[in-house]
């Protein structure tokens, strides 16, 4: 069975509607909204390469430039004038993930029950390492891929099939 489809005639009424875009956003995003989405972007990255991500340092970076930006519209307007002339600082976002700007904390290995549990015959255990960012107390885990526990436990039992034979 076809739907039928009723059309009406425009009326002098619907010439008065206009047509709203819903894809262009209704307002300009903030440069602290720009840079937490980067932020994230940057964040995400450096965790899918295994390697820790010194948000908290970044956050702070960028508060001190924004600080001094409002601190020059202070000074020239007495207040903020033109909060869209705030803008984003350019950011060197590798040094907030490379390992030189961190010191290990500690190396150990977790064991984790649910992969032993669907990997019969092997105890799974994941290395972890534990971060610290220069001078910021904050500490950052680091875990190994679970393939690669798997793949390392495998080896641990075959060597020591190896060695009873």
């Amino acid at each position: 069975m076809e739907k039928e489809t009723i059309e009406r005639p425009v009326t002098e009424a619907d010439k008065q509607f206009f047509d709203v875009n819903l894809n262009k956003p209704k307002r300009q995003k903030t440069s602290r909204e720009k840079f937490t989405i980067k932020l994230h972007q940057e964040e995400q990255k450096a965790t899918k390469a295994h390697l820790p991500f010194a948000a908290h340092a970044a956050r702070d970076d960028f508060e001190g430039n924004i600080s001094t930006q409002i601190g020059k519209q202070r000074k020239a307007y007495g207040s903020i004038e033109y909060p869209e002339k705030l803008t984003v600082p350019k950011m060197d976002w590798k040094k907030y993930s490379d390992l030189k700007n961190f010191t290990v904390e500690k190396e150990y290995e977790k064991n984790d029950t649910s992969l032993t549990n669907r990997n019969p015959g092997l105890f799974v255990a994941l290395k972890t390492t534990v971060y610290k960012y220069q001078d910021y107390g904050n500490t950052y885990r680091v875990m190994e891929e679970p393939a690669d526990a798997i793949k390392r436990a495998q080896e641990k039992v075959w060597k020591a099939q190896k060695q009873t034979k």
